[in-house]
């Protein structure tokens, strides 16, 4: 009982942590984020919690007593309910897992179609609406008769308790999108199928575990309330930060403080604390008086800003002088008799955006650079001639770099973000 009473104490500093996590990349997602500065680990870890996270708000914190019912965990001997409970939470991850592995696998269109302004705009759009579904505007539901349905799916024992599992995750969606939106979106840029299939997996756990907790150890739950308005206000606010992140490229302003403004991380975090204080997540919009409503938004604007900066701003840093590319890299190699460095990227893929930001900015890097061709190829936007750049040297994903010497001679290949040190020793091996 003290641990279940204990969950939704720990959930809103979690996420606020998760919000505050700052990032010098392409960090439109926590998973991308903690995957490229901390580990695969931590990146799981994090999909554990956003999942968490989800089972505490209003689509799926009331479902968790009901739900447990129904596939009987609570009336039987407690390993037989800990087998009840681990195939439900089996269930939940056989729905959202093949998401990330379809992710993976479409990866390279997705992201081209992720490079165009009007679907960043469109993006923008749908996170601001959901944000707004978050801020309690409106409520987005599946038909109450299909989920009287799926309710019904399964019948007794293991089977049935994994197909309620299954089941369960569609009437979790319109809370569970929210969560899910950064772990699919570096899935699409990085065509990751191993880390999308376990990043989804680590957050059907995170998902399931009061379930489990519930259904396993016959655990009661604190009351539904106030503080899972918070806690989806909290999502509320991360989908502003990803609705503005969205647009940094059509409107600038949301990629770096105007003129005159400061650019350090402590401005960022104190616009984003100030509008925590003022009421982005403690207040409400639907109930409030019209002095809180007020104090609501301009909390949301505020954080919403902070955020966005900490996450998106990038400070100019020195860098490497790309040249465009030419049909034939290799004869470039041998008609000036230089190694060339040949970098495959896009505005869309994160790693990409590391190894410019982080690797190729290296001051170590950047001198040992000048004794090479160093070639850029944005294949944000697909063309003829990128295409048949891109077959012709096999480059199946981004990024790509490779390395040639002075014979033309392809001695190179890193197809993932390497730091400066592991690039560094690369191009001192190509002669």
């Amino acid at each position: 009982m003290r641990i279940a009473r204990s969950l939704h104490r720990v959930l809103l500093p979690l996420s606020l942590a998760l919000l505050a996590l700052p990032s010098t990349a392409f960090a439109d997602d926590l998973f991308s984020t903690a995957l490229h500065r901390y580990g695969l680990t931590v990146a799981l870890a994090s999909a554990f919690v956003v999942g968490l996270m989800t089972a505490a708000t209003p689509c799926v914190y009331p479902m968790i007593a009901i739900t447990v019912s129904v596939f009987g965990a609570r009336r039987e001997t407690r390993g037989r309910a800990m087998l009840l409970s681990t195939s439900f939470v089996l269930g939940l991850a056989a729905l959202f897992v093949p998401l990330g592995l379809f992710a993976g696998l479409t990866g390279t269109v997705a992201g081209r179609l992720a490079g165009s302004p009007w679907v960043q705009g469109f993006e923008a759009l749908l996170m601001f609406g959901m944000a707004l579904n978050m801020f309690g505007l409106f409520e987005i539901s599946l038909p109450s008769g299909l989920q009287d349905r799926l309710s019904l799916v399964g019948g007794l024992g293991a089977r049935g308790a994994f197909l309620i599992g299954f089941a369960t995750g569609p009437i979790a969606a319109p809370c569970a999108t929210a969560g899910l939106v950064g772990i699919l979106d570096y899935v699409f840029q990085q065509r990751d199928v191993a880390g999308g299939g376990l990043a989804l997996f680590s957050y059907s756990l995170g998902l399931g575990l009061p379930f489990w907790l519930v259904g396993s150890l016959s655990l009661g739950l604190p009351k539904p309330g106030l503080w899972m308005d918070r806690v989806k206000s909290v999502f509320g606010v991360v989908l502003m930060v990803l609705a503005l992140y969205y647009l940094r490229h059509i409107i600038p302003a949301f990629a770096a403080p105007p003129r005159g403004f400061p650019t350090n991380t402590w401005f960022f975090v104190a616009l984003l604390l100030a509008g925590l204080g003022l009421g982005a997540v403690h207040l409400s919009l639907k109930y409030g008086t019209p002095t809180q409503r007020a104090r609501k938004v301009l909390g949301v604007a505020l954080a919403a800003l902070g955020g966005v900066w900490l996450v998106a701003y990038e400070p100019p840093a020195p860098a490497i002088a790309w040249i465009e590319p030419t049909p034939d890299i290799a004869a470039l190699a041998r008609r000036r008799h230089q190694p060339v460095l040949v970098d495959f990227g896009a505005t869309w893929c994160a790693a990409c955006e590391e190894l410019l930001r982080h690797t190729f900015s290296d001051p170590a890097v950047r001198q040992e650079a000048r004794r090479f061709i160093t070639v850029r190829v944005d294949a944000t936007e697909s063309t003829p001639a990128i295409d048949a750049l891109q077959a012709r040297h096999q480059v199946r994903g981004l990024p790509t770099v490779l390395l040639f010497d002075t014979q033309g001679r392809e001695v190179g290949r890193v197809s993932e973000f390497v730091p400066a040190a592991r690039m560094l020793q690369l191009m001192r091996g190509v002669n």
